[in-house]
């Protein structure tokens, strides 16, 4: 079968899930052609054939999204980013004919699948916000931004065949999408599953955006906790803060020996976190409905802790939370397998 597959470049979590599908489908004999934008297209064009797309980004400044900043960006560039998307990516698409397109909330593969008649599955974390019920426990914890994000989310691709939603938390899902709805624990990278995680001094601290100016001061305040802190760039050592450049490799290996991990609320961190059983404080990028969800059920199940911004009370609140579950924490499985199983359902189901 030929496969589109649509991967969105906000965040590099959707092409991180997508390196595994991906590899998974080629296995089973599809031929796949990747339609990817942003950081996405870079990392995915070392091992697929990649079609380069327009899509929309977020404007991040102190720890939030700048709501009008990101209106104007997109504005901006909407006539171009269609020009382009619709004359010189569709061609290549065109020329491939797919016969199913496989969406990672990508609106130029769901738009294509639905100009050319072909059956359309989605597969990401973001329709936990608009296919599910939460229960109260965490519904008391979101903002606003939330009840826009799942307008937004339920919007974008909302006439998809099969949905297939991963998660590392579970809810009931609403019945209008239940027939097309299957929900599956959280993928993991290969070489991650094979990492065997400890316990070290070290805490890692991940942020997927400009980050806020109050974190690096929040570390300061705790001396005697030796910080590694990835996504901010390359600066120099600041007593126990340590700043260090992405790289794949050392992120995976100071994951997996972290005392804790203080991280946003990205999906693809909290959830590679908790399979190595870390104990977790999440500071949601304010005004992310996503995250502001995923950072309320870390708490509510008890994995980890969460706060509203980076403060030393809450660094310590963490660090308690560490040393109290150090005996009972469990590792959360890898839900990779049922995720390849569902996709390959849903594409037997529609073909």
């Amino acid at each position: 079968m030929r496969i589109l597959y649509g991967v969105t470049g906000e965040g590099l979590g959707h092409a991180m899930r997508a390196q595994v599908l991906l590899q998974h489908l080629r296995t089973r004999g599809h031929e796949v052609l990747v339609a990817a934008s942003g950081r996405a297209a870079t990392l995915l064009a070392t091992d697929y054939h990649v079609v380069a797309i327009d899509g929309l980004s977020m404007e991040y400044a102190d720890g939030a999204v700048q709501r009008t900043r990101t209106l104007v960006k997109n504005a901006r560039g909407a006539l171009h980013a269609l020009r382009h998307n619709s004359q010189q990516a569709f061609q290549h698409v065109a020329a491939f004919a797919p016969d199913a397109v496989i969406t990672d909330f990508d609106s130029f593969s769901y738009a294509i699948g639905r100009f050319l008649g072909c059956p359309i599955i989605s597969f990401d974390h973001q329709h936990m916000l608009s296919h599910f019920r939460h229960p109260p426990g965490v519904t008391r914890q979101l903002s606003y931004d939330f009840g826009l994000a799942r307008e937004f989310v339920d919007r974008k691709t909302r006439h998809c065949d099969r949905y297939v939603v991963t998660s590392f938390f579970a809810a009931e899902t609403r019945l209008r999408y239940a027939p097309r709805t299957r929900l599956v624990g959280p993928i993991v990278r290969p070489r991650l599953e094979a990492v065997r995680p400890s316990a070290g001094e070290h805490v890692l601290v991940y942020q997927t955006t400009a980050g806020d100016a109050r974190l690096p001061e929040s570390l300061r305040r705790t001396p005697h906790v030796p910080f590694r802190v990835y996504g901010l760039g390359a600066r120099p050592r600041a007593g126990n803060v340590e700043y260090r450049p992405f790289d794949e490799e050392g992120f995976m290996t100071d994951l997996a020996s972290a005392r804790a991990v203080i991280s946003n609320g990205g999906y693809t961190t909290l959830s590679e976190a908790l399979f190595l059983g870390k104990p977790i404080l999440s500071i949601p990028v304010r005004h992310q409905g996503e995250q502001e969800l995923n950072a309320a059920y870390l708490a509510h199940l008890g994995l980890g802790v969460r706060a509203r911004e980076p403060s030393s009370k809450a660094i310590q609140s963490l660090l308690r939370y560490a040393d109290a579950s150090s005996g009972s924490r469990r590792r959360m499985a890898s839900g990779s397998s049922d995720a390849m199983r569902a996709v390959d359902s849903a594409l037997s189901g529609l073909s």
